[in-house]
């Protein structure tokens, strides 16, 4: 069984998806600001913070859409 040192452990942490409950990996690399996908269900998040880990989920601004006028 190999022992993880704890840089090991720390470049990956887990969120939860509000919408579907799947784990989202946060890769080390990702920086506040960076969208972020749910595998699972394709809802959006905005990393807000690392350390605590805080992600906001995007809302969708349906006013600035672009609609056709018939149906």
């Amino acid at each position: 069984m190999v022992k993880l040192t704890k840089s090991q452990t720390d470049r990956v942490k887990n969120y939860k998806c509000e919408v579907c409950l799947k784990d989202i990996p946060i890769e080390y690399y990702f920086t506040p600001g960076d969208s972020i996908t749910c595998t699972g269900c394709g809802t959006e998040y905005v990393l807000r913070s690392k350390s605590p880990l805080e992600l906001a989920m995007q809302t969708i601004d349906y006013t600035k859409m672009d609609y056709d006028g018939s149906y």
